[in-house]
């Protein structure tokens, strides 16, 4: 490792994961990953230069964190601070590779020793696997995607020995970090954060039912249930939230906050939606965390339609991104604001336009690119971040939920059920955007029909009723508000 040159203060979210990171250092909840499958001939050794050139491009990549004085700082080399891991799989089945595949963007980081890897596997001459891995507290889901963009046009240059013909950079993170620091502390920053308290004035976060009581000590541990939309569902999606006046986002979030108030039984709670602070032209290429994640209030009536709550949604979401640059964290120090929260993935604005990958599918379709056909390799990520975090992907084969849950918390069965609500809720928003939401069927046709047997047949005194049942009744930035 390089001579460290200087150590700076954290944005208020490296802060937030600095913390997660202290209380559970062995997790890889927070870990950004974006592995390729690469089919071609491979040139190691211009990857490895590739790789170099990006620790050498990028600032955040090569920093490391540390504490001073009982405070987290970043310490930044003069130069790259990591090469090109290989590893050679041959005679593995294509499972094993995307087996070792997950293995390498899950492998939990040393933040005091380094913040990003790339892992390059060969399984064959022409089959290989490019897996970048990052911390959240040096990245974001835009970031994953600049990341492997620098990396495949530095390897396309360094493959035919030239330089990578990259834009230059005209800002970097510790001018956005100096940035963030002047605005909180301005006539403007403050108005937003008191905006923003105000705006949540009385809510609460959204409390979904739990399958167990939370831990004192969380494991950041989770998992993922992964549903494609219904075609109906998805090509409704547009023209409904059109006919609200709100964008698609609005709608979708507008369902999300209708099934988590079916199920909790809340009528006025706080999710989060992430949102990115990422702003101007000098910010377009750098690699970094620029999240920032919104509490948008939720109000529910026996009278709510879809249509006025996607109105609502829309509104509270365009109020909150004029005070985005303001961090949430800072507003509401030691305050827990939301448990849940929704986010869209965009894959037509990110480059390369690498589709995702459909579920149940192991990867995705390819596209040329550097002169190798690539293509996403599916593996888990952002699993125990929360007690529920969907994101909402567009594929190929239409529009995919990923509900990602904590499983100190949360059991598969229950998620599934939610996942269950989530699509009946848009299929029902789709069809009828005047539908009053209370009046929607959330327990499936043949569920409805178990509890009705087993009321004929007196069996109740023998049943363990489930109260989720009774409920029913209870991340440069790639999601589009605009």
């Amino acid at each position: 490792m390089s001579t460290a040159v200087r150590a700076l203060p954290l944005t208020t979210v490296q802060e937030s994961m600095w913390t997660a990171y202290r209380i559970a250092p062995d997790s890889a909840a927070y870990n950004i990953v974006m592995p390729l499958r690469l089919r071609g001939r491979v040139d190691p050794a211009a990857m490895d230069a590739a790789v170099a050139s990006v620790g050498e491009r990028q600032e955040l990549l090569r920093s490391v964190f540390a504490e001073q004085d009982g405070r987290p700082v970043r310490v930044v080399a003069e130069q790259a601070m990591i090469r090109l891991e290989f590893r050679d799989l041959e005679g593995a089945d294509e499972s094993r590779l995307f087996q070792a595949a997950e293995e390498a963007g899950a492998r939990p980081f040393r933040l005091e020793a380094g913040t990003f890897r790339v892992v390059l596997l060969r399984r064959t001459d022409d089959d290989w696997a490019l897996v970048t891995s990052a911390h959240h507290i040096v990245s974001d889901f835009t970031s994953r995607w600049l990341l492997v963009r620098d990396v495949l046009d530095a390897y396309a240059a360094h493959a035919t020995g030239t330089a990578p013909a990259w834009r230059p950079l005209t800002s970097s993170y510790s001018e956005y970090a100096a940035e963030e620091l002047r605005f909180t502390a301005s006539d403007a920053g403050l108005a937003a954060a008191e905006e923003w308290r105000a705006a949540v004035s009385g809510s609460a976060p959204a409390e979904l039912p739990l399958d167990r009581p939370r831990p004192r000590v969380r494991s950041l541990r989770g998992d993922t249930v992964v549903r494609r939309l219904a075609p109906e569902s998805a090509d409704g999606l547009g023209p409904a939230a059109g006919a609200a006046g709100v964008t698609p986002f609005a709608y979708l979030l507008a369902v999300f906050q209708a099934l988590t108030h079916r199920w909790s039984g809340q009528d006025d709670f706080l999710l989060g939606v992430p949102a990115s602070a990422r702003s101007g032209r000098g910010q377009r290429d750098l690699i970094g965390c620029f999240l920032n994640t919104m509490p948008v209030r939720a109000e529910f009536g026996p009278d709510t339609t879809f249509r006025s709550a996607a109105g609502q949604a829309g509104e509270r979401i365009m109020r909150g991104m004029l005070g985005v640059r303001y961090p949430c964290g800072l507003a509401f120090p030691d305050t827990v604001l939301f448990r849940a929260a929704l986010f869209l993935v965009q894959m037509d604005r990110m480059q390369p336009p690498v589709p995702n990958v459909p579920p149940g599918e192991a990867v995705g379709p390819a596209i040329s690119c550097a002169g190798l056909d690539i293509a996403l390799i599916d593996v888990p990520q952002q699993e125990g971040q929360l007690d529920l975090l969907l994101r909402i992907e567009q594929t190929p084969d239409g529009v995919t939920a990923v509900f990602s849950y904590d499983t100190d918390v949360l059991d598969r069965t229950s998620v599934e059920r939610l996942a269950d609500g989530y699509e009946r809720l848009l299929a029902a928003a789709v069809r009828d955007p005047d539908a009053r939401i209370a009046d929607v069927e959330l327990a499936a046709a043949a569920d409805l029909d178990a509890l009705l047997a087993l009321g004929d047949s007196g069996a109740y005194d023998d049943f363990a009723f489930d109260e989720s049942y009774d409920s029913f009744d209870s991340f440069e930035n790639a999601w589009d508000h605009r």
